[in-house]
C-alpha cells in the first residue's frame, strides 16, 4: 500500500485539532507547504518532460484550491465563480511584470482549456490553443489562436511559491477578519466529506 504523503504526517484528529486550537496562520500555511511538497514537486518536472497536460491540470488544481478559500467569489446563482477565484490567483499571486507574462490577461482562455482537458478532451475551442517552448515569451496572440510557453507559465507559477514569493505575502492582503474566514473555510472543507 502506498501511503498519501500529503497527510500521513498526523492523523486526521490530530490535524484538526491542530486547526481548530490555532489561528489562520496554521491552516494557511498547512494549505500552501502541502500543495508547495507535494503538488508542486511534481508539476516542476512538467516542463522538461513536455507534460503540458499535466502541467495545465495541476496548476489548475492549486490556483483553484487557493482562489476558493482564499477569494471565495461567488457567482450570481450563489454558487463558487471558479474562473473569477482562478483569475483572482493569477493576477495575486503569478502574473509577472510584462504583459506577455500576466496570464491573468487571458485566464479566461486557459480555464476554458483547462476544462476542456479536464472534462471534455475534444473540443473545437482546442483549436485555438497553442503551446511553444521556445518562444522568449509567456504567451501571444496569433490570428485568433493564443499560443502559450508552458515553460514561463509554470515558471512564473512556481516563483509565487519560492521563499519571499508573492503566495507567503498573504498576511500583507487581507484583514483580520478575512484571515479569520480563509481560515473557517479551511477548516470546514477539512472536515467535508
Amino acid at each position: 500500500m502506498v501511503k498519501n504523503n500529503a497527510h500521513n504526517s498526523e492523523t486526521a484528529s490530530q490535524r484538526l485539532l491542530r486547526f481548530q486550537n490555532n489561528g489562520p496562520v496554521e491552516t494557511i500555511e498547512t494549505l500552501l507547504k502541502s500543495l508547495d511538497n507535494h503538488f508542486n514537486n511534481e508539476i516542476r518536472v512538467t516542463p522538461a518532460n513536455f507534460q503540458t497536460t499535466l502541467l495545465f491540470l495541476g496548476i489548475h488544481a492549486v490556483a483553484l484550491t487557493i482562489g476558493e478559500v482564499f477569494f471565495n467569489n461567488l457567482n450570481s446563482r450563489g454558487r463558487t465563480d471558479h474562473f473569477k477565484n482562478y483569475k483572482d490567483f493569477l493576477e495575486k499571486f503569478v502574473d509577472g511584470p510584462t504583459d506577455n507574462t500576466k496570464f491573468s490577461t487571458v485566464s479566461d482562455r486557459i480555464h476554458k482549456w483547462r476544462n476542456v482537458i479536464a472534462h471534455q478532451w475534444i473540443s473545437i475551442s482546442g483549436h485555438g490553443i497553442a503551446y511553444d517552448y521556445d518562444m522568449r515569451l509567456g504567451w501571444i496572440k496569433v490570428d485568433g489562436i493564443l499560443v502559450i510557453n508552458p515553460r514561463i507559465y509554470c515558471d512564473t507559477y512556481l516563483q509565487a511559491f519560492k521563499a519571499g514569493g508573492k503566495i507567503w505575502k498573504y498576511n500583507s492582503m487581507f484583514t483580520p477578519q478575512e484571515l479569520n474566514d480563509i481560515h473557517a473555510r479551511i477548516l470546514a472543507k477539512y472536515q467535508a466529506q
